[in-house]
C-alpha cells in the first residue's frame, strides 16, 4: 500500500493572496464598465451591493477554510451530503473557469487597444484571444512555469497603480457638481433593479480556489486563510467604491461614447479611461503604462483559470467521476486530456461569444451556483462545528445566491444553456465512467446500455444547445436529461462493491512527508515496514542515490560505481505531478505507474546479477529538486548521482535546471556526481 501522509504545506498567505487578487482584482477591470452598461448612472449602488455580497461570501469562506483544512471547495463540502451534488458543484466551477479564461483574455486585448476591428466578419480581438488561450495551454503542457513570482509582482503593481488612480480621483469626488449618481430604483421597477444587480455579480470564483487549496496552506490554516482573504477583500471593496464613484463623475460624452457596432465603447476598459481622465493630465502616459500592467494581470488570470480547470478535471478523474484517461500525465507531469479541454473550450467559447458583455452573461451562473451549493451544504450539515451566527449568515447568503442563480437562468438564455451543456456532458461522462468500472457486477449488455445512454445524451445535448437554441422546451429537455442521468448513475452506484485485491503484490510504505514510498515484497497486500529489496553480495559502506526514470547508461554506470565503492544503490523514481492540487485529491501510486513497475522489475534482476545491494524508492512530487534533496537526506545518501537531463532548452527556461536546483541546496555531507 502507499502511505500518503500529508501533502507538503507550502502555500503562505503572501502566495495565496495575489492568487485571490488575480480573480477579485481583475474583476474591477471589466465590472466597472459592465455595471455602467447595464445600470447607467445608478451603477454605483449596484457595485456597492456587489461589494456587500463579496464581504459576506469572503467572511463565510474564512469559516469554510477552517472547517476543511484539507480542501474546502464545493466538491469537498457537498460530497459530505451527496456525491451527485458535489459533482454538479465541480462542473459548475468548470463552467466558471472556462468563462473566466475567455473573458479575462478578451479584456486584456481591450486594455491593449485591440478592439473594434474585424477580419472576414470575425472580431480581431476574439481571434487574438482564442490564439492566446491556446498558446497558454501549450506552455502549460510543461507544467506550472516559473511565473509565480512574476504574477505576484504584476498583482502588486496593479494594486499600486490602482491606488494612484484612486487618490487622483478623490478631489473630483468632493465636488457634488461632477458626481451624477442616480437612485438604484431609477428604473421604477423593483424587478429591473434586481436584474441589474444580478448582471454584475461576477468574479467570486477566486475565493473558491483559495478554499480548494487549504490542503497545502501552512498551518494554522484558519489564520493563513484569513490573512489571504481579508486584506484582499478590504482593498477590493474600498477601491471599487471609489472607482465606481469616479466613473460616474465622468462626462456623458465619454461614458456614452459608442463603438461602430452601437455598443458602449468603454465597457471593457473603463479603468483605463478613468486613469486617462484623472491621472494623465498630471502624469503623462500613465494610463498607457497602467493599461499594459492591467493586461498582464488579466493574462495571469487566464493562466490561473486554465490551471484550475485542469485541476478540477484531474480531481474528478482521480475520484473515478470522470474517465480514467483524464488522469494520464504527460512527460512533464501535466494531465494531458484535461489540459486540451482547458485550452480548446475557452478558445471556442470566445469565438462564439466575442464580446465582454456576452461573456459576462455566461460568467455568473457557474460561480454563483457553485458557491450556493458550497455554503448550502455546509450550513445544513449539523455534523460541522459552526457557530450559530455563522450558520445563520451562510443560510441567508445561500438563499440570496439561489435567487441570483434562478434569475440568471430566467433572464439569460445563453447562460442557462451553457451551464446545462457543461452539466449534461459532465454527468454523462460520469455515468460512462462508473458503468464501465470492472468493480461493478454488471452484465455486458447492461454496461453497453449505460455507455450508449451516455453517448446519446452528449450528442442530444450538443444538438439541443447548438441547433435548437435557447428555448424553454430545449431547457426542459436539458434539465430532464441531467436529472435522468443523475438518477441512472445513482442506480448504478447501488451495485458498487469493493474489488478484491490480488494475493501477492508489491506493498509500499513511506515516510510521513507523503511524497515517496519504499518498495518491498510482501506475500499479501498488508502493509510492511520498509526494507531493502536485495541485500547484495557485500555489506554496503555507503549509499549512492540515483534519481532516474530509466536512463540505461546512467543505471549501468551507477551499478559499476556501487561495486567499486562497496555501496548500496538507491534508485529513486519521481513521478512529476505538475497539476495544482484542489481538495483532498489522492496522488498517483506506484501500483498505477506501469513505467516505474517495469523499471523496478528490471533493476531487481540487474542488481541481483551484479551483487549490488538495492533500495527502490518511488515518489510523486511537484518540485523535483526539492523531492530529490528530501529523499537523499531521509534515506542517508552519501552521494547523489545525477544524469544530464534529456529535456531541451525550453524545459530549462520554463522550469529551471534540475541539477542546478539540487546543487544549490545540497547539504555539505552529501557528494554530487554528474554523469553525462
Amino acid at each position: 500500500m502507499l502511505s500518503t501522509g500529508e501533502r507538503p504545506r507550502e502555500l503562505h498567505w503572501y502566495h495565496a493572496g495575489p492568487m485571490l487578487f488575480g480573480d477579485w482584482g481583475t474583476s474591477r477591470l471589466y465590472v466597472l464598465g459592465l455595471a455602467f452598461a447595464f445600470n447607467g448612472r445608478a451603477s454605483f449602488w449596484y457595485i456597492a451591493a456587489m461589494c456587500l455580497l463579496m464581504i459576506g461570501v469572503g467572511w463565510c469562506y474564512t469559516a469554510v477554510c477552517r472547517l476543511f483544512p484539507d480542501g474546502g471547495g464545493v466538491y469537498s463540502a457537498a460530497r459530505q451530503r451527496s456525491e451527485l451534488l458535489a459533482v454538479v458543484g465541480a462542473l459548475l466551477l468548470c463552467a466558471d473557469y472556462v468563462v473566466t479564461a475567455s473573458l479575462s483574455c478578451l479584456d486584456a486585448f481591450h486594455y491593449l487597444g485591440i478592439k473594434d476591428l474585424q477580419i472576414l466578419g470575425t472580431p480581431v480581438d476574439a481571434i487574438a484571444t482564442a490564439v492566446t488561450i491556446l498558446l497558454i495551454g501549450f506552455f502549460n503542457a510543461f507544467g506550472p512555469t516559473k511565473t509565480g513570482f512574476a504574477a505576484m509582482l504584476v498583482a502588486l503593481a496593479t494594486i499600486a497603480l490602482t491606488l494612484v488612480i484612486g487618490i487622483f480621483c478623490l478631489p473630483h469626488l468632493m465636488n457634488p457638481g461632477e458626481l451624477k449618481i442616480l437612485s438604484p430604483f431609477a428604473a421604477g421597477n423593483p424587478w429591473q433593479s434586481w436584474v441589474g444587480f444580478t448582471e454584475i455579480v461576477l468574479a467570486l470564483s477566486g475565493v473558491e480556489a483559495v478554499a480548494n487549496m487549504t490542503g497545502i496552506m501552512v498551518p494554522p490554516v484558519e489564520r493563513t486563510a484569513k490573512r489571504t482573504i481579508l486584506p484582499v477583500l478590504v482593498e477590493i471593496v474600498i477601491l471599487n467604491l471609489i472607482l465606481a464613484a469616479a466613473m460616474n463623475a465622468l462626462p456623458d460624452q465619454i461614458l456614452y461614447q459608442r463603438s461602430p457596432d452601437g455598443t458602449l465603447a468603454h465597457t471593457g476598459d473603463m479603468l483605463k479611461v478613468i486613469a486617462h481622465q484623472y491621472v494623465d493630465p498630471v502624469i503623462p502616459f500613465f494610463s498607457a503604462v497602467s493599461a499594459f500592467v492591467f493586461a498582464a494581470l488579466l493574462l495571469s488570470a487566464v493562466n490561473t483559470a486554465v490551471g484550475a480547470l485542469v485541476s478540477v478535471q484531474f480531481m474528478l478523474a482521480r475520484d473515478k467521476e470522470l474517465p480514467k484517461p483524464f488522469t494520464g500525465l504527460n512527460r512533464y507531469g501535466m494531465p494531458f486530456i484535461p489540459l486540451v479541454v482547458a485550452a480548446i473550450i475557452p478558445a471556442a467559447v470566445v469565438l462564439i461569444f466575442p464580446s465582454v458583455a456576452a461573456l459576462a452573461d455566461l460568467y455568473a451562473i457557474g460561480v454563483v451556483g457553485a458557491i450556493a451549493i458550497n455554503l448550502g451544504s455546509i450550513s445544513t450539515n449539523r455534523n460541522l462545528k459552526l457557530k450559530t451566527h455563522e450558520r445563520a449568515i451562510m443560510i441567508v447568503l445561500t438563499v440570496v445566491l439561489i435567487a441570483i442563480e434562478l434569475t440568471i437562468a430566467v433572464v439569460k438564455p445563453h447562460a442557462r444553456s451553457f451551464a446545462l451543456l457543461v452539466l449534461v456532458v459532465g454527468l454523462a461522462g460520469r455515468l460512462a465512467t462508473i458503468a464501465s468500472s470492472r468493480t461493478l457486477p454488471l452484465s455486458r449488455n447492461s454496461r453497453f446500455g449505460y455507455l450508449a445512454v451516455s453517448v446519446a445524451a452528449i450528442l442530444l445535448e450538443l444538438f439541443n444547445a447548438l441547433v435548437v437554441g435557447d428555448t424553454w422546451p430545449s431547457f426542459a429537455l436539458s434539465v430532464g436529461m441531467a436529472v435522468t442521468i443523475g438518477y441512472l448513475t445513482d442506480q448504478v452506484r447501488r451495485y458498487r462493491v469493493v474489488a478484491g485485491e490480488p494475493g501477492a503484490e508489491l506493498a509500499l510504505e513511506g515516510k510521513p512527508a507523503g511524497e515517496e514510498a519504499e518498495l518491498a515484497l510482501a506475500p499479501t497486500a498488508a502493509p510492511v515496514k520498509p526494507r531493502m529489496l536485495l541485500e547484495g553480495a557485500f555489506k554496503p559502506k555507503m549509499h549512492i542515490m540515483v534519481p532516474t526514470q530509466g536512463n540505461t547508461r546512467l543505471i549501468e554506470f551507477a551499478i559499476e560505481e556501487c561495486k567499486s565503492r562497496q555501496a548500496e544503490l538507491q534508485i529513486l523514481f519521481i513521478r512529476h505531478l505538475a497539476v495544482t492540487p484542489m481538495g483532498p485529491t489522492t496522488i498517483p501510486t506506484l501500483a498505477e505507474d506501469e513505467q516505474a513497475l517495469q523499471l523496478f522489475e528490471r533493476l531487481r534482476t540487474q542488481a541481483h546479477d551484479s551483487g549490488v545491494p538495492l533500495r527502490l524508492l518511488y515518489g510523486v512530487a511537484r518540485d523535483i529538486p526539492d523531492a530529490i534533496l528530501d529523499m537523499a537526506v531521509t534515506h542517508g545518501a552519501n552521494m547523489l548521482l545525477l544524469g544530464l537531463t534529456r529535456r531541451g532548452a525550453l524545459w530549462k527556461a520554463m522550469k529551471g535546471d534540475v541539477i542546478q536546483g539540487v546543487a544549490e541546496h545540497l547539504p555539505e555531507d552529501i557528494g554530487l556526481l554528474i554523469y553525462s
